[in-house]
């Protein structure tokens, strides 16, 4: 029986992926330290309570399940990161280590990996390529950096099937309030819930940005790329370039009468200007056929209806 092992299970992403992988797999394993997932799974996975600090949990989690694909996408966030740097070490890179290391010791699954732009960091080209320079300004950047990495070295000196994809700000339903990456989600959102919201950054600042349902599809097709036609480990992905002032034309579309201002915050600004403004995934289109399908347009539809329909079952 095939299965696909993902960590960080509770999660928004990994909730979303398994119902994607039911179809590929014959049993998707969610493994997190959460009480219970985020949201709905897929036909036939499976919660479990697990840590991937806890080295005896992991070891036995995997001589269990004998995971055919593992995918990797337990780690804290970048505020996580800042006010608790040894834990976030812990878990972003020795729990990494962990899974590499169960992975040579159990068959040799194929490991999928979730980094992000926030791997650049500040002096990043503008627009992202293969080529650009990695600086990241933040802990949480430096472990993505690292591990990416980490797991190209376990591909060259043994062979393990590592891959990698690089993600922009993803648009989604439950992008966490207070996040920089999240500022255009929360502008969605927030405009539904309430008919205001201010942007804490510039209007003109360039975002790179995917829907969160691109986001998984992008997951999904990179794990059953065939190994022969990767040319390389870490692909960055791109859904579209936009821009606050964008975002706030959207909402005025769909909601005339909300109130939406800029009030640039130097912090959070700052954190956005570190990022690419835009994407360059042409070996990601070449090699496994990436493809976004969700514009800007249709990220506002879903975003603000979900909010209305939320705000209308409230009253």
């Amino acid at each position: 029986m095939a299965t696909c092992l993902i960590t960080g299970g509770a999660g928004n992403i990994a909730c979303r992926l398994s119902h994607s992988l039911a179809r590929a797999y014959e049993r998707v394993v969610l493994l997190d330290v959460a009480p219970a997932p985020l949201g709905d799974v897929g036909p036939g996975a499976v919660y479990e309570r697990g840590d991937v600090c806890d080295d005896a949990a992991l070891e036995e989690a995997f001589a269990r399940h004998r995971p055919a694909a593992v995918v990797h996408l337990a780690s804290l966030l970048s505020a996580s990161c800042e006010a608790d740097r040894p834990r976030a070490w812990r878990v972003n890179m020795d729990g990494t280590f962990a899974i590499l290391e169960a992975s040579l010791r159990h068959g040799r699954p194929t490991v999928l990996f979730t980094s992000s732009v926030a791997a650049m960091g500040g002096g990043a080209d503008d627009v992202l390529t293969d080529a650009t320079p990695q600086w990241p300004g933040t802990l949480y950047g430096v472990t993505k950096m690292a591990v990416e990495r980490l797991g190209t070295y376990y591909h060259a000196r043994y062979g393990l099937d590592f891959r990698c994809i690089r993600l922009p700000i993803t648009v989604s339903r439950d992008a966490p309030a207070g996040a920089a990456s999240a500022l255009a989600s929360r502008a969605f959102l927030e405009a539904a819930w309430s008919g205001r919201f201010t942007f804490q950054a510039r209007p003109d600042r360039r975002l790179a940005i995917v829907s969160v349902r691109d986001a998984v599809a992008g997951l999904a097709g990179l794990l059953a790329a065939p190994a022969a036609s990767l040319t390389r480990r870490v692909y960055s992905i791109g859904g579209q370039t936009t821009t606050p002032a964008e975002i706030a034309a959207e909402i005025r579309r769909r909601m005339p009468g909300a109130e939406i201002g800029f009030a640039p915050d130097a912090a959070v600004d700052a954190v956005l200007a570190s990022w690419p403004g835009a994407v360059d995934d042409a070996a990601a289109r070449r090699d496994w056929g990436w493809q976004p399908r969700h514009d800007l347009a249709a990220m506002a539809d879903e975003l603000i209806g979900m909010a209305l329909a939320e705000r209308g079952a409230a009253r």
